[in-house]
């Protein structure tokens, strides 16, 4: 097989029927990199909006302490409705 130059496209195509070729396993370890990454982006995208409409508002930036302490209490009230959930 003639080696790829740096310049040279991938395909789609070409990318799924080598990702055919792995193991389930390995298939496994492709989507998570891939939704990982996803993520990651939808999620930086969110903050930056969050950010612009805070800016736009007149409103501080966020700190750190400020949004782990949002995630903290998400985290928490989601737990105490797993919590009840499971109960009843």
């Amino acid at each position: 097989m003639a080696q790829r130059r740096p310049d040279d496209k991938v395909s789609l195509d070409q990318v799924l029927r080598l990702v055919d070729q792995l193991s389930s396993d390995e298939q496994e370890k492709v989507r998570k990199k891939l939704s990982g990454r996803s993520w990651g982006q939808r999620f930086q995208q969110l903050c930056n909006t969050v950010e612009a409409v805070r800016v736009a508002r007149g409103l501080p930036r966020l700190s750190e302490e400020e949004i782990m302490a949002e995630v903290k209490g998400v985290r928490d009230e989601m737990k105490a409705e797993r919590a009840n959930q499971s109960g009843n």
